[in-house]
């Protein structure tokens, strides 16, 4: 009897070792990933690219073979991206340079918005309502407000430089995720075959519940910036804006940065709205924001379902967590990221901390 409570309360040193040997082993590939980080960038966006188009294989492959369901699609994306460059692209750069060549009216629109906010209240509330220290604030903040646009101005050819450089990562994780498709199942299996037979079964559930949640996340989250990009678009070029089409682009791709997408979205509106007048402006902020609350009420919960399944709080931190560690990837990737983690929790590390087994609701 003593000796079985002895066994039972003394540690588990293999299972110690092993854990230890686990952690190491991911300590030094995480330090490998860091040191080839355009590689990563690739496969990343093509693990993501090939996850967001497996639903739609999926379902033409019940109708023909899989392969042929990947050509087809893949032809689809190429006719689209076609379309881009040669409708959307010339257009939004015409109005990036309408733009650029129109900053210093939005600096000569800032200091007439001050100024009449400076008059109005001085003709209201009395010149008591405005501290002495007032003006100073106002020219400082001004003089920021045009450093930071010629700023933006005097880098417009690295961002075109770093345009350039994101379309090459694209194009190549393009056809790297039409490898994806197409290899699938040898590559699941060559995966499978790295776990222990008697693990082989948890892997393949953990894989399918990836699967699941990052394709499902994708798959919603391409069709939710469509939809806000392009009813954005729409809704401003019948209003009569001049950068309808870049603030298109700009609050479709921006929708994907949960939060703080919405919040630079609707300032960029302002932004460019104001060079046509601050009606325009709040016409501009008002629609941006309208349209991208309407995706999320109404859209999100029928796009995205039950795919994700993570509660508003993690959601919350891990966005934060994500954007402070790894900037713009992190506000991405981090839903997903943290989905994954519940996935794993539930399907791994918890049943190994209490031995018992458990699954995903």
């Amino acid at each position: 009897m003593s000796s079985a409570a002895s066994s039972a309360s003394s540690p588990n040193w293999p299972r110690a070792w092993r854990a230890a040997g686990v952690i190491a082993l991911a300590a030094l590939v995480l330090y490998a990933l860091s040191r080839i980080p355009l590689t990563v960038e690739v496969f990343i966006v093509a693990t993501l690219i090939a996850y967001g188009i497996n639903p739609i294989v999926r379902r033409l492959s019940t109708r023909i073979p899989r392969v042929a369901a990947v050509a087809v699609v893949y032809i689809v994306l190429t006719l689209a991206v076609l379309a881009l460059f040669f409708v959307v692209v010339p257009d939004t750069v015409a109005q990036l340079q309408t733009f650029f060549a129109s900053s210093g009216d939005l600096t000569t629109a800032l200091q007439g918005a001050a100024n009449s906010a400076q008059t109005w209240v001085a003709a209201h509330l009395g010149n008591r309502a405005l501290p002495a220290q007032l003006q100073g604030i106002e020219t400082n903040l001004l003089a920021q407000l045009t450093a930071g646009i010629n700023n933006i101005v005097s880098r417009a050819g690295n961002a075109l430089l770093g345009l350039a450089s994101g379309i090459v990562v694209g194009v190549t994780a393009v056809v790297l995720s039409f490898f994806f498709l197409t290899h699938s199942d040898e590559i699941r299996e060559s995966i499978y075959s790295l776990f222990p037979g008697r693990h082989r079964a948890s892997a393949a559930d953990i894989a399918r519940e990836i699967s699941r949640v990052v394709g499902g996340f994708v798959f919603g989250q391409i069709v939710l910036c469509l939809f806000v990009g392009i009813t954005t678009w729409i809704v401003l070029t019948i209003a009569g804006s001049q950068y309808a089409l870049l603030l298109g682009v700009l609050t479709g791709v921006l929708y994907a940065l949960p939060f703080l997408g919405l919040i630079v979205a609707i300032a960029l509106g302002v932004m460019l709205g104001s060079l046509q007048g601050w009606t325009m402006a709040i016409i501009t902020a008002a629609t941006i924001a309208i349209i991208s609350k309407i995706a999320d009420i109404i859209l999100v919960p029928k796009v995205m379902g039950e795919s994700v399944g993570v509660s508003p709080m993690a959601v919350i931190f891990a966005i934060f967590a994500g954007g402070e560690l790894f900037g713009v990837w992190g506000l991405v990737l981090a839903i997903p990221a943290a989905a994954l983690i519940k996935i794993a929790w539930n399907l791994w590390i918890h049943p190994w901390i209490t031995g018992v087994p458990e699954t995903t609701a």
